[in-house]
């Protein structure tokens, strides 16, 4: 059922089995994280540190980083990607940060959390983990499928 999200089907048929994947490095501002209080720290995520047990709705707030990329559709539908994040480190270079990278089947969807994180939601809650992270980069990039691969001549 995850590839549903992640993988292009039959309505663009020139791509299908292919995905749309974006990745992004963020760094983080850990000195300002840590002063964060945990409960302040699970409010900004919008789960539980240690467990990573979501929140229930009554203790996150509106900014709270799964709020403002939960979507829905016109239908009320969740509108779904298939994600990960790699932290890294620099030392030298006091560098600590996140490589994230998303894979779906419409870029729209990606596209939609993205507006709600940094431009805000239609109730106006931008995401609260950008206090802490600033993005440096950021690619799309199509992922072809095999078949399409097969077919370039």
């Amino acid at each position: 059922r995850k590839c549903y999200f992640a993988v292009i089907g039959d309505e663009d048929p020139l791509f299908t089995g292919g995905s749309y994947a974006f990745v992004q490095k963020y760094i983080h501002d850990m000195a300002a994280w840590e002063n964060q209080s945990l409960i302040e720290q699970e409010k900004v995520i919008g789960r539980h540190k240690f467990n990573d047990v979501e929140l229930t709705d009554e203790e996150k707030d509106p900014g709270s980083h799964n709020v403002v990329t939960n979507i829905q559709d016109e239908n009320g539908d969740d509108l779904k990607i298939v994600r990960a994040n790699m932290p890294f480190s620099n030392p030298s270079k006091n560098e600590y940060g996140t490589y994230f990278i998303g894979y779906a089947r419409y870029f729209s969807t990606t596209n939609r959390m993205l507006e709600n994180m940094f431009a805000g939601t239609p109730e106006g809650h931008t995401d609260k983990l950008l206090k802490f992270s600033t993005p440096v980069t950021g690619t799309l990039f199509f992922v072809p499928s095999p078949a399409f691969l097969d077919d370039i001549e």
